[in-house]
């Protein structure tokens, strides 16, 4: 069955993730750096009215970011897992490409690796994009990873 996916670049690959997670796609925008940060976070950002984290998709995938660019866009993502039972995270990304149907259940896809560092990595699917890979947004962050971003947001709103 094929998933409606918001389809992206970051790090030299090409991302999707299930649209119903995606909130919004904003342009780069301001944000707030914050020190001593762990290295996927950028900062911290307004969305209507609320401090949200804003992390670095590239350095999710264990990658150097690219330099900033006029494509790069924010994914406003709905997570399950977080300070509340809807939480949202910014995600920087190089490039928004489409919004699409995948298959990612289609002869010929891959299941993905299931490793703990790629544990938000799903299946990859063949497109118009070429190969394409899931991005689970309930599955980004380690219990621990969300534990530091919300004290993070705790702290910047105090």
């Amino acid at each position: 069955m094929a998933t409606l996916a918001v389809i992206w670049k970051s790090a030299g690959l090409v991302l999707a993730a299930d649209a119903s997670a995606v909130v919004e796609v904003l342009p780069p925008l301001a944000w707030r750096p914050t020190p001593c940060s762990p290295e996927f976070v950028r900062g911290l950002f307004a969305y209507r009215g609320t401090l949200i984290p804003l992390v670095d998709s590239a350095r999710l995938l264990g990658a150097e970011p690219a330099p900033d660019r006029v494509s790069n866009r924010v994914l406003v993502l709905r997570t399950a897992v977080g300070p509340g039972p809807s939480w949202h995270v910014g995600v920087w990304v190089d490039a928004v490409l489409d919004l699409d149907r995948v298959d990612f259940d289609a002869a010929g896809s891959h299941p993905g690796f299931g490793t703990e560092a790629g544990r938000f990595l799903g299946p990859v699917a063949r497109t118009r994009w070429g190969m394409v890979q899931l991005v689970k947004p309930d599955e980004l962050f380690t219990p621990e990873q969300i534990e530091v971003l919300t004290q993070r947001l705790n702290g910047a709103a105090a």
